[in-house]
């Protein structure tokens, strides 16, 4: 699991770093990013559908929400975003914030994302498209509680509406 998440957040980091920061890569950190993508591509059978591959992943998650934290359960992750089931789907265009822990391996990971998609019929679902820096640490080194990482989103449209 670690190394699906570790690769996930290398490549939205490098991403966000030139997209969303408007640092240039140097061309060690665009090889990585292109390696990176290559990887997180995968076989897939309709090119033309997704962008990357995605994977089953049942783990809990935490999200924000107007007003306070939601939780959920990962139905599949990719390079680009993840599905998440939950009771509280918010509405397309809405920013969050998602938290996954790797308790195993002792590391959490928060990404900025935007929704692109809900379901409220069947298994209520939503589906999130990272937008932002992404940020990874210790999981054990704080006992407080409290994140640890302000988040940077990417820019914001006029559509969109802030969480």
């Amino acid at each position: 699991m670690r190394n699906l998440l570790e690769m996930i957040y290398a490549y939205q980091l490098l991403t966000s770093k030139e997209r969303h920061l408007d640092i240039p890569l140097d061309a060690g950190e665009r090889a990585r990013r292109m390696g990176l993508h290559r990887l997180l591509m995968g076989e897939r059978p309709d090119p033309r559908r997704r962008g990357h591959a995605r994977v089953k992943l049942p783990m809990r998650v935490q999200f924000t929400r107007p007003g306070g934290f939601e939780h959920g359960e990962i139905r599949d992750l990719s390079g680009g975003g993840v599905c998440v089931q939950t009771s509280a789907p918010q509405e397309p265009g809405t920013r969050v914030v998602l938290r996954i822990e790797a308790p195993r391996d002792g590391v959490e990971y928060v990404f900025p994302c935007r929704v692109v998609w809900r379901s409220t019929h069947g298994p209520r679902r939503m589906g999130l498209a990272f937008d932002g820096v992404p940020h990874q640490s210790d999981l054990y080194g704080d006992e407080s509680g409290v994140w640890r990482r302000t988040p940077r989103f990417g820019a914001v449209d006029d559509t969109s509406h802030v969480a």
